[in-house]
């Protein structure tokens, strides 16, 4: 019997409720603070039965407020329901940490005890689920993930690397040490057209089909990424996947996204400092594209790729994070509204840099007609936020804990 299932087990007498149930949040405030404790309790109990564990959370940090505030005792049987709502919410440390603290207090044998034992296992396979370097998928229509591992890096360019003033309306500078305080997954392809299809057949994404959209469809296939994505489309497509799943969907912050693109590398480019060896693992201007589409009027990576214009997905080799096409094929929309051209005053945490006039928003990563110079991990261009243009796209990162 899983804890689910068990959840009842624990008997109502055990939670002490007490039978006056405040009609509003300011009658509630009133009671006397024992009362308030076993009115959230009972809250969090009915939102953990709904599956609504971000509630029943919610409602659970605020006896954890009230004994902070008035010393209040909290009963054993919390934790068991913080365990339950963090595992609800897909927190699994914050599950493992919760049901390991009320263990002890269960007692061995007995039903509590083996409804907690229940939920310990499920919260780490959950937590195994979401290890660093594990791969899954939350929907068969959802993107792959992949999860990245927390940690430290320089973000930017220094001032000698070659194509460092290529960057448009915005700088690459100043280098900044960020860090990523938490593991996170990433999408390990960029959206294609049947992934943007599933949003758009549900109705999550209705209206953001165009004619440059079904053409490219008909014309590249569903592998492709999806492109003459706009930030606001981007901004429907996550929320419906995020409704779809309960989990929390969204777009990466350029510190993450350049992150995910190092992967623990320090160099222009995840393959090295030069451009040599593009053609293995990114989708950019080359001899193909040169003779197939443009003409020899812009600089190349001397090789070929076969590929004159976008490339199906995961067709090129992956970075060490394991991610596919970071640089190249689709430019991708970060979250970023940055109030400066430069670095000056970014976050150091990771967290998308948000400025109040939001009109224009950051790609990353370049694309498949842009030549070697721009296919680079510190590589960065703001344009309008309702552009909607070719190798335009976006990849997806989803909070874990």
């Amino acid at each position: 019997m899983s804890w689910t299932q068990r959840r009842c087990a624990i008997p109502a007498l055990m939670l002490g409720f007490a039978a006056v149930a405040a009609p509003g949040a300011a009658m509630g405030q009133d009671l006397p603070p024992a009362i308030q404790v076993d009115r959230y309790l009972r809250q969090a109990t009915g939102f953990i039965e709904d599956g609504d564990g971000p509630a029943a959370l919610a409602a659970l940090d605020r006896i954890l407020a009230l004994q902070a505030e008035h010393g209040v005792e909290i009963r054993d049987v919390f934790w068991f329901r913080h365990a339950q709502a963090a595992l609800a919410a897909q927190k699994a440390d914050t599950a493992v940490e919760s049901v390991t603290r009320y263990l002890p207090l269960a007692g061995e044998g007995g039903e509590h005890y083996d409804a907690a034992l229940d939920l310990l296992i499920e919260a780490e396979a959950l937590q195994a689920r979401f290890a660093p370097g594990s791969t899954f998928r939350d929907c068969d229509a959802c993107p792959q993930m992949v999860v990245v591992p927390a940690g430290t890096f320089t973000m930017g360019s220094p001032e000698s690397e070659e194509g460092r003033h290529l960057s448009y309306r915005v700088d690459e500078g100043p280098q900044h040490s960020v860090t990523i305080p938490a593991p996170f997954a990433v999408g390990v392809y960029e959206v294609t057209f049947d992934e943007w299809d599933a949003c758009e057949r549900a109705g999550g994404c209705e209206g953001q089909y165009n004619r440059d959209f079904v053409r490219d469809v008909r014309e590249y296939g569903g592998r492709h990424p999806a492109q003459h994505v706009n930030w606001d489309d981007a901004q429907a497509y996550v929320s419906w996947l995020s409704e779809r799943t309960g989990a929390s969907y969204r777009l990466l912050s350029e510190a993450e996204w350049e992150y995910a693109a190092r992967a623990g590398t320090e160099t222009a480019r995840y393959w090295g400092e030069g451009e040599s060896g593009q053609c293995r693992y990114a989708n950019g201007y080359d001899l193909t594209a040169e003779e197939r589409m443009f003409g020899a009027d812009r600089r190349r990576a001397q090789c070929s790729d076969g590929y004159a214009w976008v490339a199906p997905v995961g067709s090129f080799a992956p970075n060490a994070f394991g991610l596919y096409d970071v640089l190249g094929n689709v430019a991708e929309w970060t979250s970023d509204c940055p109030a400066d051209d430069s670095y000056a005053g970014a976050p150091e945490d990771g967290t998308a840099w948000e400025s109040r006039r939001c009109g224009s928003r950051v790609l990353r990563g370049g694309s498949a007609n842009e030549d070697p110079a721009r296919l680079r991990s510190a590589y960065r261009v703001r344009e309008g936020s309702s552009l909607r243009i070719g190798l335009r796209g976006i990849r997806v990162a989803r909070t874990l804990n």
